[in-house]
């Protein structure tokens, strides 16, 4: 097939108008100009987008497709009060409730133009709704306890072969992640580390996202010591000022000796960032969640300084309330010369390779996915750019990050299979819509 627009970007080159992508068995043919690609497959039938713009699909770095039912339920608190409030209300879901969440979280990906997911869970409902939906991604199977317990690396060993079994003929991959440096023992932290390493799995783990967590580790003070810490039954774990950043303290017990992506990384100083650039940690970075919990602002400037790969991710619509990587695109990058004073360094341009080729290498995945170029896997997004607050059009990278919501997507393309295509799909399921109303009121009323 042929998809042509006005505009098309590879991302590794530079934006071609009046352009088309010629697919063929799931991968990308050819890529060029509308009227050259025509002249040479004659006999492929084509589909023309118009006042669009054809990119690859976007790469969610950080997400929980399960946490999806606690959109809103949980606003304007800061993080600490966040963490505690959700912990609470999770524990009035079923393992049904929990993969309704997931499957409405699946389909908003696809609306939003996000083909593949790093998500991370330990129930398995993202996984079992990123299968029936087609997402391509990487699932990490979560694991925390203050309390170690060798019986706790032994279940997530476990769990993680039978979830390499169930996904085997989808397009997902594995982890594990350790959640945090305040949830999870030393110990737990060093044999995660070695089981991923040993079984050449990538690892995730939330990094330094918040002050609160900072307070933890480094003074053993706030409200992750003593609410939170008792509410996840940790009460007589005997916890010792680390007396240093939670980066160095993550680093003390090994947990970035092996492929790891580090989710967040706002309070970082310079010496945290050269043990990340030292044992070539990738990055994910969430600004609307960070914004909305008052986390702060990551040092982007000084990551990209390093080299380090660095993806974009939602989170959750638990704490942004949307998966929407356009809006994530454009308030990080506003962010980020508010907090510099200065325009220069990050362009939008620079968000989109964030969202798309950034995400890919972040993954290890970018050989298969993150550009469209001849060989790449077809995942595919189309973007309206006809409506008036997209007009007058010159620059298609300025549309794309300033303009542009997941409301915008006309289509999404798995392997050159459309998951999502706007005006046949506008409509939530509706037995998802019935369930997820259901899971609200436990989460409301209980």
């Amino acid at each position: 097939m042929i998809l042509s627009a006005k505009w098309v970007l590879p991302v590794n080159k530079k934006p071609i108008e009046d352009a088309s992508v010629v697919i063929e068995n799931g991968v990308i043919k050819d890529v060029g100009k509308t009227a050259e690609i025509k002249k040479k497959y004659k006999q492929v039938s084509e589909t023309d987008f118009g006042l669009a713009a054809i990119m690859p699909g976007l790469i969610d770095c950080h997400t929980h497709l399960e946490y999806s039912v606690f959109r809103g339920v949980c606003d304007d608190l800061p993080f600490g009060l966040w963490k505690i409030q959700q912990q609470e209300k999770s524990s009035a879901l079923s393992k049904k409730d929990w993969r309704a969440s997931a499957d409405l979280g699946a389909q908003e990906a696809l609306r939003s133009g996000i083909t593949t997911i790093a998500d991370v869970t330990d129930t398995g409902a993202s996984m079992e709704a990123a299968i029936k939906a087609g997402l391509r991604g990487i699932i990490f199977y979560e694991l925390s306890s203050l309390k170690y317990d060798s019986k706790i690396m032994d279940r997530a060993a476990k769990q993680i072969e039978e979830w390499q079994k169930k996904s085997k003929e989808s397009l997902l991959e594995i982890g594990i992640s350790p959640h945090g440096s305040y949830t999870t023992a030393p110990r737990l932290l060093r044999e995660a580390s070695e089981y991923a390493i040993d079984k050449d799995l990538l690892s995730c783990i939330h990094v330094s996202g918040s002050d609160d967590e900072y307070q933890f580790v480094k003074y053993g003070s706030g409200p992750l010591a003593h609410e939170f810490k008792d509410l996840s039954g940790w009460k007589d774990v005997l916890w010792q000022p680390m007396g240093t950043s939670p980066v160095k303290y993550l680093d003390q017990w090994d947990v970035f000796k092996g492929k790891t992506i580090a989710v967040h990384c706002i309070h970082v100083d310079q010496e945290d960032l050269d043990i990340l650039q030292k044992n070539d940690v990738s990055v994910a970075h969430c600004p609307m969640c960070a914004a909305k919990l008052g986390m702060g602002v990551a040092p982007l400037t000084s990551i990209k300084q390093r080299k380090l790969r660095l993806g974009i991710g939602s989170d959750s619509p638990a704490t942004s309330n949307v998966m929407d990587l356009f809006e994530e695109m454009r308030l990080g990058l506003l962010l980020q010369r508010a907090v510099n004073y200065s325009t220069q360094g990050l362009a939008a341009k620079d968000f989109l390779h964030l969202a798309t080729l950034g995400g890919a290498q972040a993954l290890g995945l970018e050989k298969e996915i993150g550009t469209l170029a001849e060989g790449k896997k077809a995942d595919v997004v189309v973007v309206d750019l006809s409506q008036s607050y997209q007009q007058p059009l010159s620059e298609p990278y300025s549309a794309i990050v300033y303009t542009c919501s997941s409301a915008d997507v006309m289509m999404t393309m798995i392997e050159g299979k459309i998951l999502f295509q706007k005006d046949e799909q506008e409509q939530l399921d509706e037995k998802i819509r019935s369930q997820v109303s259901d899971i609200r009121l436990k989460l409301t009323q209980g």
